[in-house]
């Protein structure tokens, strides 16, 4: 027994690691930033936005073809995920297979043999009809207390009578479970992306950064319109405030750029912390569809929710040099 465990557990550890292979591999292909982002020439600021561009169109262009192929692999199997689908709702609700029949084609059911079916499905997993739960909304707090203690009561002795109650049950349970952790997962993922967010948010809304574009622009504008044959008095008034917009360039890029370098760092120290969510996400979404499907989703699909991390940080990593404004050789 030991050694069947031992042999169970080296697999599971196998499969975990392989199914993490590509977002290691990114993880590690991932560049450092530069050690300043605003004392650089431009050729070097392109030449780093280039390779951190060409990397999140790679690492896309895998994400979409894992999308693809999950998709596919599902499609092929359509017929026996709607087959297994088909067998819970039986398991859970106790449908006959003529009754399994006639919901297939509802188009052509009355109202009556609807409501007789719901009725059914309802009196197989409750023992209640749609008119009992009706009845039980609009009882007292006492007395939907008292019902649910003697619901209790004789779901359990139905248990012990009718295993097949158990089954749909136990049906019903497992696939609530699933649905619950898929949410949880999903939650917590949404928390994270929330998190990383918030860290770019005051500086895309800051007014004093907009204060000082706006300052740029006015300058910009005034010195434009200056352009052509001008007095001496007009030229030292074009060099002050050619003067003045390098120098708020400059002070531009130190603010911000250290700032949204810092959130870049930050956004790289949660991601890799928040891997493990990123995977937990991944496996559960792919056990959620086994559980509702029987369909075994390919290894690689469960690494979207981390692959996707990864090119999110490149979308923010290839905009380093956002807030560099000014570039000495463009003078």
């Amino acid at each position: 027994m030991r050694q069947l465990f031992l042999i169970i557990t080296a697999l599971v550890l196998v499969a975990t690691t392989t199914a993490q292979t590509r977002t290691t591999d990114y993880l590690k292909k991932l560049p450092a930033l530069p050690k300043d982002s605003c004392n650089v020439t431009k050729a070097a600021a392109e030449a780093f936005v280039t390779a951190v561009t060409e990397l999140g169109q790679q690492l896309q262009e895998e994400i979409d073809a894992i999308n693809d192929k999950v998709d596919s692999h599902m499609e092929a199997n359509e017929e026996n995920a709607r087959d297994n689908a088909v067998n819970q709702m039986s398991q859970m609700y106790g449908i006959s297979q003529a009754d399994l029949d006639k919901m297939k084609n509802s188009k052509n059911m009355t109202a009556a043999e609807k409501q007789a079916l719901a009725n059914k499905m309802m009196s197989q997993q409750t023992n209640m009809t749609m008119d009992d739960a009706k009845s039980l909304g609009e009882m007292s707090d006492a007395g939907k207390k008292a019902y649910a203690e003697a619901y209790a009561m004789e779901a359990m002795a139905t248990n012990q009578t009718d295993p097949n109650q158990k089954t749909r049950n136990e049906t019903a349970q497992s696939m609530y479970q699933s649905a619950v952790s898929q949410q949880a997962a999903n939650s917590k993922v949404s928390e994270i992306n929330n998190k990383i967010a918030a860290l770019y948010a005051p500086i895309e809304t800051d007014p004093d950064r907009e204060a000082m574009l706006e300052r740029i622009d006015d300058w910009n504008s005034t010195l434009t319109s200056m352009m052509g044959i001008v007095s001496d008095g007009e030229a030292k008034i074009m060099d002050s405030l050619g003067l003045r917009i390098r120098n708020e360039k400059i002070a531009y890029c130190s603010k911000y750029t250290t700032r949204y370098r810092a959130a870049l760092r930050k956004h790289l120290e949660i991601m890799k912390a928040s891997m493990p969510d990123y995977h937990n996400l991944g496996n559960i979404s792919a056990e959620a569809i086994k559980a509702q499907s029987a369909i075994e989703m390919p290894a690689e699909g469960r690494e979207i929710p981390a692959l996707t991390a990864i090119n999110d940080y490149l979308g923010k990593m290839k905009k380093a040099y956002l807030y560099k404004l000014y570039f000495p050789e463009d003078e």
